[in-house]
């Protein structure tokens, strides 16, 4: 693992759109266990390389691979499963969430837009991870952290910060008032006509 995280630290590095996707695309054909494995391996480097740049395409090609490597509700069920091929069980799964989110909302502050928007869709990563884990708590704490960095800040990224806090928010409800805001955002438009 340490040798292909190697080559995707290299890809991470080059800021290139292509080679990023690349890496992006072969972490998705892991599978569980590898992921697991792979987060170990590269996560201390992958903050390393955000915080060492100044090129907003390395730090945004950062958040987008803290995305694929945010354990997830397939993670979840194989070890609420006792899945015999996954070796992770679920204090490990929530470590590797908190570290990620932790990332993660730092990303969300970043004065590059783009970066701020892959740490936002990689949070709400996070946010399925804790619901899957039945843990409201967690996900609440990130709501009014976020709420409270939004104050910080008059520019984008208070907007950004105020929208990944919906984000959290959204997987407070019930699950019938998911389905509902769902519906209601995919056909809302249509049904006042």
């Amino acid at each position: 693992m340490e040798q292909r995280w190697d080559e995707f630290a290299a890809n991470i590095r080059s800021g290139d759109s292509e080679q990023v996707t690349e890496t992006i695309d072969e972490i998705e054909e892991l599978d569980l266990d590898e992921r697991v494995q792979l987060f170990e391996t590269c996560f201390d480097e992958l903050t390393s390389i955000y915080a060492q740049s100044d090129d907003g395409y390395v730090r945004q090609a950062t958040a987008r691979v803290a995305e694929r490597l945010t354990p997830g509700i397939a993670l979840v069920f194989a070890v609420a499963e006792s899945d015999r091929s996954v070796e992770a069980d679920v204090d490990t799964i929530r470590q590797q969430t908190d570290e990620i989110g932790g990332f993660l909302l730092e990303a969300l502050t970043d004065e590059d837009g783009r970066v701020r928007q892959s740490a936002k869709r990689g949070l709400k990563d996070v946010f399925r991870t804790y619901d899957s884990l039945e843990d409201e708590e967690t996900i609440e704490a990130f709501a009014v952290e976020l709420d409270e960095m939004a104050t910080e800040y008059s520019d984008k990224r208070r907007k950004h910060l105020l929208e990944a806090k919906e984000d959290a928010e959204f997987f407070l409800q019930s699950g019938f008032g998911r389905l509902l805001e769902g519906f209601q955002n995919e056909f809302g438009d249509s049904l006042e006509k």
